[in-house]
C-alpha cells in the first residue's frame, strides 16, 4: 500500500479542519452562491477544485518550487490573480444580481463561473506554497512513490474542500434565492458579492511570500 491507513486518516482529520477554516474559497463560493444561486455556488466548488488539482499537479513536476524560489514569479502571479479577481468584484457591481426566484440553468454561465473558480485558485500562489509545505509533512519515504503519494493525498485534500465549499456555495446560494425574493434587496447582494471579491484581489495583494 503506496500511503499507509492511519497516515491516511491523520491527513483525512487535517484536510477537513483545514478547509473547515473560513479562507478566500470559500467566500468565492459564498460571493458564487449568493449572486447566481446554488448552482453557481457549488460549481464555483467545482472550480476552486479544478484549480486545486492543477496546483497538485504543479507540485509533483516540480513547477511550484519556481514560487518558493522566485519572488518575481510569485509576484507575477498573485498581481494576475488580484487583477482577475478585481475585475470580477467590479462587473459584479455593475451587473444587478440574477434573479434566482427563477431556475438559472444556463449552461454557459455555470461554465463562466467554473472557470472563474479555476482561475481564481491557480492564480494564488499561496495555493501553490500551501501544497509543497502541508502535504510533505504526510509523505513516507519508504512507502513507494512520492509523485503518486502526492497525487493521493492531494486528492483527498480536494476531495473533502469540495464536500466543505460546496455546502458552503449551496447554502450561500438558498440564502440568495431568498433575499432576492424582495427586487429592492438585488442591488445590495451585487454590492456584497462584489466587496467580497474586491476585499479577496486586495488580500493577495498584499500577501506576502514566505
Amino acid at each position: 500500500m503506496i500511503v499507509e491507513g492511519t497516515q491516511v486518516a491523520l491527513f483525512i482529520l487535517s484536510a477537513i479542519v483545514l478547509n473547515l477554516t473560513p479562507g478566500p474559497d470559500m467566500l468565492f463560493v459564498t460571493a458564487s452562491g449568493l449572486k447566481q444561486g446554488p448552482k453557481a455556488g457549488l460549481v464555483a466548488a467545482l472550480g476552486i477544485t479544478g484549480g486545486s488539482l492543477i496546483h497538485v499537479v504543479f507540485a509533483v513536476i516540480g513547477v511550484t518550487a519556481i514560487f518558493k524560489s522566485s519572488e518575481l514569479a510569485f509576484d507575477i502571479l498573485r498581481y494576475a490573480g488580484a487583477a482577475y479577481l478585481l475585475w470580477i468584484g467590479f462587473r459584479s457591481f455593475s451587473q444587478r444580481a440574477l434573479d434566482l426566484s427563477q431556475p438559472q440553468s444556463s449552461v454557459s454561465k455555470l461554465l463562466i463561473v467554473f472557470r472563474r473558480g479555476v482561475l481564481t485558485n491557480v492564480l494564488n500562489p499561496k495555493v501553490a506554497l500551501f501544497f509543497i509545505a502541508f502535504l510533505p509533512q504526510f509523505l513516507d519515504l519508504s512507502a513507494g512513490s512520492i509523485a503518486m503519494q502526492i497525487f493521493i493525498l492531494g486528492g483527498i485534500f480536494n476531495l473533502t474542500g469540495l464536500i466543505v465549499n460546496g455546502g458552503a456555495g449551496l447554502f450561500a446560494g438558498g440564502a440568495g434565492r431568498l433575499l432576492l425574493q424582495h427586487p429592492a434587496t438585488g442591488k445590495w447582494v451585487s454590492r456584497v458579492s462584489g466587496s467580497i471579491f474586491i476585499g479577496l484581489a486586495a488580500h493577495l495583494v498584499f500577501t506576502e511570500r514566505p
